[in-house]
């Protein structure tokens, strides 16, 4: 008798392991997608796009979840086409600074982490003036859902991660 249930405690466990390592591993090939061929990540979707294209398609999907009007979605375009020439300039420095393998200093981190809060509070001020007030609350309230979201996910990795190494080492 003691054989037999040492025997369905050790198949079932067996059977729950072999369950676990299916979901991560259907999880990390979720997370390989997104890596090319050389181990590096992808480039971001809408860096592929020029300034002009960018703007465009971001005015399109802020006019459907907002209803902008005519006169709103010219100034929104004009707005996003400044936005998307200042995201492809940074890109590019990033990229000539990578190239060169140049690590940044803390001072020229602080430069660019300000400076890009500053464009973020210049372009929320310019939205405000350009949407109602109902469609601003409906814009931060999306963007602020948008913006925290990769934190979030990657916090939740991070604890799974360290309750999987703890797992391990048990």
């Amino acid at each position: 008798m003691k054989k037999i249930t040492f025997v369905m405690v050790l198949m079932l466990s067996v059977l729950t392991i072999s369950a676990q390592e299916s979901k991560e591993n259907s999880k990390d090939a979720k997370h390989k997608m997104h890596k090319r061929k050389d181990g590096k990540r992808a480039m971001h979707r809408m860096a592929k796009f020029t300034p002009e294209q960018m703007a465009i398609l971001q005015t399109k999907k802020m006019t459907l979840a907002l209803d902008l009007s005519e006169d709103q979605q010219s100034k929104i375009e004009k707005l996003n086409l400044e936005n998307a020439k200042f995201f492809k300039e940074k890109m590019e420095e990033r990229k000539a600074k990578k190239e060169a393998d140049k690590k940044l200093t803390s001072e020229e981190r602080f430069a660019m982490e300000n400076e890009k809060l500053d464009h973020q509070i210049a372009q929320k001020k310019a939205l405000e003036k350009i949407l109602s007030k109902d469609q601003y609350a409906q814009w931060s309230k999306i963007h602020k859902r948008k913006s925290h979201s990769p934190e979030k996910r990657k916090m939740h990795r991070r604890q799974m991660m360290m309750k999987k190494n703890k797992t391990m080492k048990s």
